[in-house]
């Protein structure tokens, strides 16, 4: 309705936009994951260094070597390690749901590649979809990555969290 109170000319409204996309190559989305990964990691391993030193850890005992170094190791970090998996399970949920519909299906391994995490409608996923698909993805990758399987079967490329929440990881063409 414009100042006088009239409707617009049928020509002046706006058209949906078509969106021109393919889904993403399975290398592509493995070099998101992984930096993606990496970024997720770089946070833990401030938290373990962090969290190592507040509590007081010492290192394993010199003259150990090879796998006997590496179990002291676990041995003495227990007090800050299960906090640090939980942490990242945490963050590596919240990093992926709210990147997904707050940078516009974009995380930053995403973004590097070119990719964008879309709905059928070819627009970023609501937050609820965004949240529960992170869920899934979490879930999935804890399960010996047992949905991202689907990936290398699928004509889509699509996982299963994206099977299940009708989402689509693409490359705008």
């Amino acid at each position: 309705v414009d100042g006088e109170g009239q409707q617009p000319a049928p020509s002046a409204v706006p058209a949906a936009g078509e969106v021109h996309a393919r889904p993403a190559s399975l290398w592509r989305r493995l070099l998101s994951f992984t930096v993606d990964t990496a970024a997720i990691s770089a946070v833990a391993a401030a938290y373990i260094t962090l969290a190592s030193s507040v509590a007081g850890v010492k290192g394993p005992q010199p003259g150990l070597t090879g796998l006997d170094a590496f179990v002291a190791w676990l041995r003495a970090m227990h007090s800050v390690l299960l906090p640090g998996v939980v942490l990242v399970l945490v963050l590596a949920t919240v990093y992926c749901a709210v990147a997904a519909f707050l940078w516009n299906g974009r995380t930053l391994g995403r973004l590097l590649l070119g990719l964008r995490l879309v709905d059928t409608h070819g627009m970023a996923p609501t937050p609820g979809r965004a949240i529960f698909r992170a869920l899934l993805a979490g879930l999935s990758f804890v399960l010996f990555l047992g949905g991202f399987w689907m990936a290398l079967f699928d004509r889509r490329g699509q996982t299963l969290h994206d099977k299940l929440t009708s989402t689509f990881v693409v490359q705008p063409s």
